[in-house]
């Protein structure tokens, strides 16, 4: 069974939630209010822990009682004209814990978009033009009570609309969106939120009826779903596809620079040549790796010598006749003995006494330490491990010709030790070199495209500014009960890179510690949120970040963040969001969108 969303429940508005929402306080303000009573009574002071305890016990019960019941005033009512109201929320600052942390919650309240207010007939509906040339489209008897009662007269219809990604951040709505355990954020091409009240009480939308919403939206793709915000389970709920898309007449142009600006990668004769420069950098690496191998190979060959073996007593010993030239490491033991090693468990006494008709002699086991020696006669063939030894003179005279040998080679073994050292020293500086090379010349790449993206963002943000509202496109939502709704597509969180910033203030004399991130995409309407976890991002896009701590918000531009990344520096200085600042379009300028 699909989930079943009660998206048309009766909403409390922000404004009474907010304001009532600090129940401690109330129960402190309701146990004043009894003490101060149970001590105005005259058996006060004679039953006083009785009286004491009685109060304190009755608190749970009756302020529960009383909690409900504030919640049944009416919110007080906004000045108004015929026509329009404008209404900006008032927000209390709390606590930022998971009991009373508001879902939706603005960083900034005077920064907060402004409810818009129409009245209208709800017998008759209406047809409503936004001051941005978005529609709302009401029908005739559109509304209920929350008992079900048509409702009679004139209704009021609270409407705002986010556009941009400063309007996101001083909204305080979520942007996250967890489906099926994966969570994205949301691209927006258009928010609305709208509202409906009678007498400052809400009202609903009747099941078979529906608002329509023409909603005049900058974001040309043909790429984003619909979606409503679900307060209660705290998510976005999916609800179809946007298929809604009207292009009015000749908007061609825009389309094209939409396009270009969300799809094109900008190069340049120099981005080009500078990537050229660096994709021949790895082979040049590999270059020299294969020349430094060859080279180390093509240094003398040294082995150790054969140190003699001294003949142990009591052995059976064999003496051969053996061909120097074929066996060369036995140089050092002419006229050895060859002693049967215990490892032959087919040897007896016996064998001395045999006259053997051919004895032949083969590399052993242990290559140059011992050999193997195959006896035959007629059909009997037997195999030996034997090693070569020496006795008296042979053995002393062996040894000093090995003592002589093995000081030469231990001259040898270390200037060829010192010529390996000495290549590999010299790969590892030319090595050093290219990543030099390399790093130097990405971060003058970095740089270029950067420049390259502010310039063509300028130009294009200056043609946008030349068209018409007419040269926009039209998103229709329709509205089947109040809340916030978006057109919205769903991105992944970047994951190219991560940085634990640290945010500089006061040119780097001190710091502040965020209480919220707010990494904004220039590529795309687009706004991800940080905590206490590192930030990650794609170094090839541009970001402006926006900091909240302790009441305030910083920014660092786009400019200098981008710098931050191309200098791998995690120390980013902010600035603060000047006190003239008064509404999001004074935050969008700052975040330069």
């Amino acid at each position: 069974m699909e989930p079943n969303f009660n998206l048309n429940r009766p909403p409390i508005s922000d404004e009474e939630i907010n304001s009532k929402k600090d129940f401690g306080e109330l129960v402190n303000k309701f146990k004043k209010q009894s003490i101060e009573k149970a001590r105005s009574d005259v058996n006060f002071f004679k039953k006083k822990k009785v009286t004491y305890s009685a109060i304190i016990a009755g608190v749970a019960v009756i302020c529960t009682i009383t909690y409900f019941s504030v919640f049944k005033k009416n919110p007080p009512k906004e000045t108004s004209n015929d026509k329009i109201i404008t209404i900006q929320h008032q927000h209390t600052n709390f606590k930022n814990t998971k009991l009373n942390k508001a879902f939706i919650a603005p960083p900034i309240a005077k920064l907060n978009i402004p409810y818009t207010a129409y009245k209208i007939n709800a017998d008759q509906g209406a047809t409503i033009t936004h001051k941005t040339h978005s529609k709302i489209i009401v029908p005739k008897k559109a509304f209920i009570n929350k008992q079900g009662q048509d409702i009679v007269g004139d209704v009021e219809i609270r409407y705002r609309e986010f556009h941009n990604q400063a309007d996101i951040i001083v909204s305080g709505i979520p942007m996250a969106y967890d489906s099926a355990g994966i969570k994205t954020y949301l691209e927006s091409a258009g928010m609305i939120d709208i509202r409906g009240y009678q007498n400052n009480e809400p009202v609903f939308i009747k099941p078979n009826k529906t608002i329509t919403v023409e909603f005049e939206s900058e974001h040309t793709a043909d790429k984003y779903n619909m979606y409503v915000l679900d307060t209660v389970a705290r998510n976005w709920v999916y609800t179809g596809r946007d298929n809604s898309l009207k292009r009015p007449d000749g908007d061609k142009k825009i389309m094209g620079l939409k396009r270009q600006k969300e799809q094109e990668v900008v190069e340049s004769p120099k981005t080009k040549e500078l990537q050229k420069q660096i994709d021949a950098i790895p082979p040049k690496i590999e270059n020299e790796k294969i020349g430094y191998e060859k080279k180390v190979k093509q240094l003398c060959k040294i082995s150790a010598p054969l140190k003699p073996t001294k003949a142990t007593s009591g052995r059976q010993q064999f003496q051969l006749d053996v061909n120097y030239k074929e066996f060369p490491e036995l140089e050092a033991f002419k006229n050895a003995m060859f002693e049967v090693g215990t490892e032959n468990k087919n040897y007896t006494a016996d064998f001395a006494k045999i006259t053997w008709t051919s004895a032949e002699i083969k590399e052993g086991p242990q290559k140059g330490k011992n050999y193997l020696l195959i006896l035959t006669q007629i059909n009997r063939v037997e195999q030996l491990v034997v090693y070569p030894a020496l006795t008296g003179a042979n053995y002393d005279n062996a040894l000093k010709a090995y003592e002589a040998k093995f000081d030469a080679y231990k001259n040898l073994a270390t200037k060829r030790e010192a010529n390996e050292k000495k290549l590999k020293e010299e790969f590892e500086e030319r090595q050093a070199k290219f990543i030099a090379e390399n790093k130097k010349l990405y971060e003058e790449l970095t740089k270029e495209r950067i420049r390259l993206n502010i310039a063509q963002e300028q130009r294009q943000n200056e043609q946008m500014a030349s068209f018409t509202n007419s040269q926009k496109v039209t998103r229709i939502f329709q509205i089947s009960s109040f809340g916030i709704c978006n057109s919205d597509c769903p991105a992944k969180m970047p994951q190219e890179a991560k940085m634990n910033p640290v945010f500089l203030v006061n040119d780097g004399a001190s710091f502040i510690t965020p209480g919220a991130v707010y990494l904004v995409c220039h590529t795309k309407n687009l706004v991800y949120n940080f905590s206490y976890e590192p930030i990650s991002y794609n170094p090839r896009e541009e970001y402006t970040v926006c900091v909240m701590s302790k009441g305030k918000l910083f920014i660092c531009d786009k400019v200098t963040f981008n710098k931050c990344i191309a200098d791998n520096q995690n120390k980013i200085p902010v600035k603060e969001l000047g006190e003239d600042a008064n509404d999001a379009h004074d935050l969008k300028i700052a975040l330069g969108i």
